[in-house]
């Protein structure tokens, strides 16, 4: 009988420190997920992955990325500034899109493969364009001064680049809804009012008459030979 009691004893005994056991390691578990969700890396992370929800996010984002661009622009050179807007920009712009609107027909006559070489050098030539262009900072400040839907599909976002000397260049983007990507994108961009995809689709389709996909293509490769330094290779930056 005495032998029972102990056993029951040293039962409950052990039970009431598997408890404690327990209890302390939920608190500490519990203190180690809150640290981890309040950690500053752990915030910046899931503002990272966070998608943007609206166009105007779309467009200040970018801004942001063509401003580190402008200000590292000497440090990063040619490579380092396209290395830097090459993500950004894939995100961002609605390239599918754009290539279809600029060739019309075209597109759909053009076999799988032409359809991806086109589009690969359109990108190329585009992040290359803004490389170089976005190369220099001195003083100048990204604005978004209106968001606007424009024929219920599309948004724009226009944005004044305002100088040190205040003076202001006026950039209107337009910006579509990408259903895949649940992601809105940019479709144009029209500096002093016009618009760069119509003055690309008006000479995509020039070309295209008189010489073709191939001579379309030849265009692009000269395009882009023209906005990187002398014998620049843009597989190093690919």
């Amino acid at each position: 009988m005495v032998a029972r009691k102990e056993n029951f004893s040293c039962l409950l005994v052990n039970c009431i420190k598997l408890r404690i056991k327990n209890n302390i390691m939920k608190q500490f578990i519990l203190f180690f997920l809150c640290c981890l969700l309040l950690s500053p890396v752990f915030f910046s992370l899931a503002l990272a992955e966070k998608p943007p929800e609206t166009a105007t996010q779309v467009v200040e984002q970018l801004d942001a990325t063509l401003l580190e661009c402008m200000k590292k622009g000497q440090e990063l050179g040619f490579s380092g500034r396209y290395a830097l807007l090459e993500p950004v920009m894939k995100k961002y712009f609605f390239y599918p899109l754009m290539v279809k609107k600029t060739t019309g027909s075209w597109w759909r006559s053009m076999t799988t493969s032409q359809q991806k070489e086109l589009l690969e050098k359109y990108i190329t030539w585009s992040i290359g364009s803004y490389a170089d262009r976005f190369s220099s900072y001195k003083g100048q400040q990204f604005i978004i001064a209106a968001t606007r839907p424009v024929h219920e599909k599309y948004m724009q976002v226009v944005v004044h680049i305002v100088k040190a000397d205040k003076r202001k260049r006026i950039l209107e983007y337009l910006l579509a809804r990408d259903p895949d990507k649940k992601l809105w994108r940019i479709v144009d961009v029209r500096v002093k009012g016009v618009s760069q995809l119509a003055l690309t689709r008006a000479q995509f389709k020039s070309i295209l008459k008189k010489q073709g996909v191939e001579g379309l293509l030849e265009l692009l490769d000269d395009k882009i030979k023209k906005v990187a330094p002398a014998g620049y290779d843009f597989s190093v930056t690919q």
